[in-house]
């Protein structure tokens, strides 16, 4: 696990790759969550699978990061009730987006349609029925990221996969809890 986040690091460098290295980790994951078997040629050969489809995901990022920041820093300087309830809301839909993407991966590697609008629904969702599990795995994260952050050895020695097997086994326990209601 430690030379897969050290990989997806070093992709991360070649920008290019480091949506593709993102979709990589979660997979192998997934893999590893699942107990299936995974060798070091899969990585390359999922770089090469899950490169449009990782692109995909990363575009609307970007837009919505660049929109956020853009918002903060253009209206920086302005005063007032207004301009505070504006930022607290552009505050927090950059955490709702962040939560979203935290559980993306693992829904779009388990469902059948994989476009984004569906794996976004599917997340939102698991947002709203089960908010307690997200909000507090979203708040270890953060300060797991936080932390990671400051000690550069710890981000590439292991957050990413943290932050993928926190993702991959919250939708698992969400969607076996929602199988066995459906069941009932």
């Amino acid at each position: 696990m430690m030379f897969l986040n050290l990989v997806w690091l070093l992709l991360q460098l070649t920008i290019v790759l480091g949506p593709p290295a993102t979709a990589v980790l979660y997979t192998l994951s997934k893999k590893m969550v699942d107990e299936e078997p995974w060798d070091f040629q899969d990585v390359w050969r999922l770089l090469r699978e899950l490169f449009w489809p990782a692109w995909k995901w990363a575009v609307p990022n970007l837009v919505v990061l660049l929109v956020v920041v853009a918002n903060f820093y253009t209206y920086q300087g302005f005063q007032g009730g207004g301009w505070m309830a504006l930022r607290l809301f552009w505050g927090a839909f950059l955490i709702s987006w962040f939560i979203l993407n935290l559980f993306f991966w693992p829904f779009w590697l388990v469902q059948e349609n994989r476009s984004l609008r569906t794996t976004y629904t599917n997340a939102a969702r698991l947002f709203i029925l089960h908010p307690l599990t997200v909000i507090v795995i979203a708040i270890l994260t953060g300060i797991v990221f936080t932390v990671s952050a400051s000690l550069v050895f710890l981000l590439a020695a292991g957050v990413m996969g943290w932050l993928a097997l926190a993702g991959i086994i919250a939708v698992q326990g969400s969607l076996a809890l929602q199988q066995k209601k459906s069941a009932l």
